[in-house]
């Protein structure tokens, strides 16, 4: 397996709703947020045993080449595949896929993983991807499925369809983030499965279908060439579309596998509460379901709910779990005002 596999991992988000810890100079996948490794350094451990580290490729913003490097520096510095400028998962993994097709290794299996995702049982990870390197070699496009533990309605869902062969199942359909009725149905019915944007296949395989259902992208990436950094105005002439809209949801050969592991996708500070992501003295009085990151201090909360208070060297962020999602805003106006800030 580990002579015609793969471990891509995706590193080029910017992580907004992390703010103010994560910043445009270092985003949250390089940071510690849950133990003594960054987020990417734990996503690249996780292959340990079925890909050499010379084998794990990432696909990252230009300006975080230097930090990947230092993170990882058992990477092979041709696997490290430098961004210009985001343009969403569908052209991140197509240019991952037509690198090593361009090496004339099209028949080798990618296991794409996002850097800043929380698995608890790497063993089970590695177990999960096992499993799905069959299918994937047969030529099947093949998602990792999370079993729900509860009706998440900030996640997409994948439908279970037919049993291929034990522990694999056909998609019979891609459903968008539900409102909360509809998710407890889905959990109620034990035949869904939360989207997690883990995917294992061949990189011929992925190519092919992109050619199929994204043709402009395609003829884009073959423009690319072998070039591990690519002219700006080149790569941005990229369509930029993700890689579950702009195929998943359309082709007809694809499996799930379900997980053998806990998974957090830890997208907010609400969210990694769970994770238990915190730092620093706290004296809770009357308070619950709090979040807080206060280095070096000692943090007082006296009678607060579902509340992240998060402080760094030149921003103090206050709030309510309910604005989670409104945070990325400020970050947008930020951007304009204080571009220093983030």
């Amino acid at each position: 397996m580990k002579s015609s596999f793969y471990g891509v991992i995706m590193a080029g988000g910017r992580g907004t709703r992390f703010w103010p810890l994560s910043t445009r100079k270092m985003p949250k996948q390089f940071l510690k947020l849950t133990g003594c490794k960054t987020m990417l350094q734990e996503t690249a451990i996780r292959f340990k045993g079925i890909c050499d580290p010379g084998r794990i490729m990432v696909v990252t913003g230009i300006d975080h080449g230097e930090t990947v490097l230092e993170q990882l520096p058992c990477m092979d510095h041709k696997n490290l595949l430098l961004e210009p400028s985001g343009r969403n998962t569908a052209a991140c993994i197509g240019w991952a896929a037509r690198t090593l097709v361009n090496r004339g290794e099209g028949s080798a299996v990618m296991a794409v993983v996002p850097s800043d995702h929380v698995v608890d049982n790497a063993e089970g990870f590695r177990e999960t991807l096992s499993i799905a390197v069959g299918p994937a070699m047969d030529g099947m496009l093949v998602t990792i499925g999370i079993p729900p533990d509860h009706p998440a309605t900030g996640y997409g869902y994948l439908e279970q369809g037919e049993e291929i062969e034990k522990d694999i199942y056909r998609v019979s359909a891609f459903r968008e983030k539900p409102d909360t009725d509809t998710a407890k149905e889905y959990v109620a019915s034990n035949r869904y499965f939360w989207n997690a944007g883990m995917f294992i296949w061949r990189a011929d395989t992925i190519l092919n279908e992109i050619s199929l259902h994204l043709p402009e992208l395609a003829e884009g990436l073959e423009k690319l060439g072998s070039d591990t950094s690519p002219e700006i105005s080149l790569y941005n002439s990229l369509p930029s579309i993700s890689i579950d809209y702009g195929v998943m949801e359309k082709a007809e050969n694809v499996a799930v596998v379900p997980a053998r592991f806990g998974w957090n996708d830890i997208g907010d500070w609400p969210t990694a509460r769970k994770c238990d992501v915190a730092k620093g003295e706290v004296i809770s009085v009357d308070s619950e379901n709090t979040t807080v990151w206060n280095e070096g201090k000692l943090t007082v909360l006296m009678g607060l709910k579902n509340v992240s208070v998060v402080e760094t060297d030149s921003v103090t962020l206050v709030m309510s779990d309910e604005y989670s999602q409104k945070l990325k805003d400020v970050v947008a106006k930020l951007e304009k005002e204080k571009p220093d800030l983030v």
